[in-house]
């Protein structure tokens, strides 16, 4: 091996694996850093005043008769779908769609992640000058469909118990492969198998842990891009400098003359490479952003597509030794995942463009952590049939955070995404993007709003929406915004397209008289006063149990229907 392709191999293998190992590690903390920030962002700026044109609360509907009090009762419904039968279930059409939809695009990504699998594993035996026997191209590419497994539980709703099946599958697959292999080869051993599947999984997978850790998934992949490209940089320049005998001399001078030691040179060597490579890196987001408003990407395969570059990078690097051009090996087979999976789905488009309901998600901003559990719940299953709009709060603030929004935050440009004005809403209401991403799901669209613009915002996304989602958990008499946004509901959706979720945190006695009060006070000219009687659909969820689950999209599902049977 000759000097310079020996100081490639030393590049590619030593230099490279530490940059992305210190990438990830600086992109949890740049991550949890710059989301915090993101948060106290966003509640500094909604509490401020707009001084708007839009500041009155005067509601969406038109000025209406003197008021007279509805006659009917109002009837509190609550919604279990466990006396429901199987054909009762199947008439629902959209329920259907909204829990079969995440597994097919799952199995589209499994046809994908398996063809990876089998690109990388050619590569291997190819380079290896090995024959591609077919007991050991399987091993080899069971192997390498680790990531398999990691796509299918961030695409579909998967519970513990049914991740720990798939990994039970997986194992025995595994298992079920090794028994001929170990029979026809005696010299393999049980150790060398499992290296295989250690060698090829448990760097990339230790370093899933840092960028799609939960707390950062909304913005880790970015990050992760940006601290790649900086690191390379800065391991770049210090390399080519000590690798330059003149320019490591001219280096050393200007240090010395400048009263600069050898240790601080090489820190100021990896600081203007990272500098410098950053702004690349800067470039590099900015072209993802492009991409994603120009629907090319959605936040979900920006995850999926970094988690399996990061696998095809670091399982490439290690057929170096056999000849440079096999470190392509990964970037060819990321290309092959992505064409296949393009592929999936394009068929999918195809098959059908049924009608894409709109929901609206209202909750109590002080849940924390439960809204993001209800959040992810319906957004996995809503968004691959149609999408989601909800006013921005501190509570999902750093979950739903879309890439332009935090690339906004960061290049200082966040004023711009608030809504300040009615031109300004009547230019985001326009602007609602209520088409489906090349994979087929939905978009989540957040209205930033000022403390004196979100009542009117409320009532233009409700009497839009196709059903409305209001999750009261924690709901009491000092939630004065919930109960506004409950009689504005009352005044402007028909209420069987409303589902309510509650729980034992709710002071259910004060909920239902903030609604027997809103019932009696809707105006004339609202859609619930020509009922003859009124069902208020409410739901017990504790996000403990999979049957919550299955009634909680039911309950949406038929309010989204409810909304298509009245156009």
């Amino acid at each position: 091996m000759n000097r310079q392709h020996d100081a490639l191999t030393v590049a590619l293998t030593g230099q490279l694996s530490m940059v992305l190992i210190a990438a990830a590690i600086f992109s949890l903390a740049a991550s949890l850093f710059l989301l915090r920030r993101y948060r106290r962002a966003v509640i500094k700026s909604m509490q401020r005043r707009s001084k708007s044109d839009i500041s009155e609360p005067t509601g969406f509907l038109p000025p209406e008769e003197p008021h007279q009090p509805p006659e009917t009762t109002p009837v509190f419904k609550f919604v279990d779908i466990d006396t429901l039968d199987a054909v009762a279930l199947k008439r629902n059409l959209h329920y259907r769609r909204i829990r079969r939809r995440p597994w097919v695009a799952a199995a589209i990504y499994a046809v994908a992640g398996t063809a990876f699998a089998a690109t990388m594993t050619a590569a291997f035996l190819l380079s290896s000058k090995m024959a591609l026997l077919p007991l050991r191209f399987l091993y080899l590419t069971w192997a390498n469909a680790w990531p398999v497994l990691l796509t299918i539980n961030l695409v579909a709703v998967v519970s513990r118990r049914g991740q720990w099946i798939g990994f039970a599958v997986y194992l025995l697959g595994g298992i079920a492969l090794s028994i001929p292999l170990l029979a026809r080869s005696p010299d393999l051993t049980v150790t060398q198998l499992a290296y295989l599947w250690f060698d090829a999984n448990l760097i990339p997978s230790l370093l899933l842990l840092f960028f799609l850790n939960r707390p950062i998934r909304a913005v880790g992949p970015l990050v992760l891009v940006f601290m790649i490209v900086g690191a390379m940089g800065a391991t770049l320049l210090a390399s080519i400098t000590s690798q330059n005998f003149k320019l490591l001399r001219a280096v050393s001078s200007f240090s010395l003359s400048i009263g600069i030691g050898a240790a601080t040179t090489v820190w100021a060597l990896h600081l203007i490479g990272f500098v410098v490579f950053a702004l690349a890196g800067w470039v590099v987001l900015d072209s993802l952003r492009q991409m994603y408003e120009r629907k090319k990407l959605s936040d979900q395969s920006v995850t999926i597509d970094a988690m399996w570059l990061t696998f095809g990078i670091v399982n490439s690097m290690g057929l170096v030794f056999e000849g440079a051009r096999w470190m392509l090996s990964g970037v060819v087979a990321f290309a092959v995942f992505k064409i296949i999976g393009a592929l999936g789905f394009s068929v999918v488009r195809a098959r059908g463009h049924s009608p894409a309901p709109r929901l609206l998600l209202l909750r109590v901003f002080a849940l924390g952590r439960r809204s993001e559990q209800l959040y992810q719940v319906v957004g996995k299953h809503w968004r691959t049939a149609g999408s989601i709009q909800m006013i921005a709060g501190p509570d999902l603030a750093t979950t739903t955070v879309e890439p332009h929004e935090f690339l906004d935050f960061v290049g200082g440009k966040m004023a711009r995404r608030f809504i300040d004005s009615g031109h300004t809403l009547d230019l985001r209401i326009d602007q609602m993007d209520l088409q489906p991403d090349s994979d087929g799901r939905f978009r989540v669209t957040e209205f930033f709003c000022h403390d004196d613009t979100w009542k009117i915002t409320l009532s233009r996304l409700a009497d839009e929406s196709d059903a409305v989602l209001m999750d009261l958990r924690s709901f009491s008499q000092n939630n004065a915004g919930c109960i506004f946004e409950i009689n504005e509901l009352f005044n402007v959706v028909p209420l069987q397209r409303i589902v309510f979720v509650f729980d034992e945190s709710t002071d259910q006695q004060f909920m239902r008289n903030t609604m027997q009060m809103a019932w009696q006070q809707i105006k004339e000219r609202s859609p619930n006063r020509r009922v003859a009687s009124c069902e208020i659909s409410l739901l017990h969820f504790s996000g403990r149990h999979p049957r919550e689950m299955r009634n909680l999209l039911y309950a949406i599902s038929t309010a989204a229907n409810a909304s298509v049977r009245g156009k």
